[in-house]
C-alpha cells in the first residue's frame, strides 16, 4: 500500500494497482486510511513525501517463525 501526494490530494494505492483506492485532502487522513487498508490486506505500507521519495515504511505481513 502506497500513500502519496498527487495533483493536490493525498491518495492510497495498492502496489501494482492502476487507480487510487481512496483520495483525501489531508495527509493525516490518507496515512490512517492507508495503514488500515495495509493491515487488513497484510501488506507493507509505504508513506511517500510530497516530492516522491519513501519517508517511512511499516510491514503488516505475517512472518512465519522457524523452530
Amino acid at each position: 500500500m502506497h500513500t502519496y501526494y498527487e495533483n493536490g490530494t493525498w491518495k492510497n494505492r495498492i502496489e501494482g494497482g492502476v487507480r487510487a483506492s481512496n483520495v483525501v485532502r489531508r495527509r493525516t487522513d490518507a496515512v490512517l486510511a492507508g495503514r488500515s487498508m495495509a493491515r487488513k490486506r497484510r501488506v507493507d505500507h509505504l508513506i511517500h513525501a510530497p516530492d516522491g521519495p519513501v519517508e517511512s515504511a511499516k510491514t503488516f505481513r505475517i512472518v512465519a517463525r522457524s523452530g
